[in-house]
């Protein structure tokens, strides 16, 4: 009798020592969390006036909403997701904006309007077709919006230095080769002078010159310009510097302007 206590206390002891196994908690599964609470995350913040489909939503938003909504073994409410939404907004909305971009081949106007206000740096790839949007529903205020956030995400992403604007969209966007990356279109030497009022330009860029600038200036057929105005040929180039050939006449201006500060006698010899 004491030796079968003896023994159901040992067993008892050893029984105490072997740890309890943790359950495992399962994990959401977030694809039927999404399925399930789309609508409401839609409603409660506010992207109902996409008016897109259900199924259009999910493709949309999906992806965030798992970077939003943490960890999996804990079940999170949609108020709290969109929550979340809101307080990284200024990170969140411009990917909804791009990912926009990419489901739907034509934007509704109150699209449209989304996307402008709030795309970021994808405005450098999607400019072309945003512009083309904005003129089909003839909305100027929108094409305003568009040219400023091309200007500050090409100074941030591409160079310093602003392309010359062009004269059909109004977007700094005119390249070396005389197209516009934007519109599209292929400008004339002459057009461009004339939006650039060359002539002017021109003038107030050989009064900033000294005289051996002036001299080897008339070595060249062309000047450069970009954004800021026009450069020597000799100064080092930006990507977007674009070459502008200079006229019988405006070659004739530099002799003029040569032979008035540094002498008539070497205006004459060149």
């Amino acid at each position: 009798m004491a030796k079968k206590r003896a023994k159901k206390e040992g067993e008892e002891r050893e029984a105490k020592k072997k740890p309890r196994k943790k359950s495992k908690r399962r994990e959401v599964n977030l694809e039927r969390w999404i399925e399930k609470y789309i609508e409401k995350i839609v409603e409660l913040s506010g992207l109902d006036m996409l008016e897109l489909t259900k199924e259009e939503y999910v493709e949309l938003l999906s992806d965030l909403i798992e970077m939003l909504y943490g960890s999996r073994t804990s079940y999170t409410k949609a108020e709290v997701l969109v929550k979340r939404m809101n307080r990284y907004r200024d990170r969140v909305y411009p990917l909804i904006a791009a990912r926009l971009l990419g489901i739907k081949d034509h934007l509704t106007e109150t699209q449209l309007e989304f996307v402008v206000y709030n795309i970021e740096d994808a405005v450098l790839a999607a400019a072309p077709r945003l512009y083309a949007e904005v003129r089909r529903y003839g909305r100027e205020d929108l094409a305003d919006v568009l040219r400023y956030k091309w200007m500050k995400h090409w100074m941030r992403k591409r160079t310093q230095v602003l392309p010359i604007r062009c004269p059909y969209c109004g977007f700094h966007s005119v390249m070396p080769d005389m197209t516009c990356l934007v519109c599209g279109a292929v400008i004339s030497e002459g057009r461009l002078k004339d939006s650039m009022n060359f002539k002017e330009l021109l003038e107030y860029f050989l009064d900033s010159l000294g005289c051996e600038e002036l001299r080897t200036l008339l070595n060249y057929d062309y000047v450069l310009a970009n954004s800021l105005g026009l450069k020597h040929p000799k100064e080092r180039r930006t990507p977007v510097d674009v070459e502008i050939y200079l006229t019988r006449s405006e070659k004739e201006l530099i002799r003029k302007k040569l032979g008035e500060r540094c002498g008539n006698e070497e205006a004459k010899e060149r």
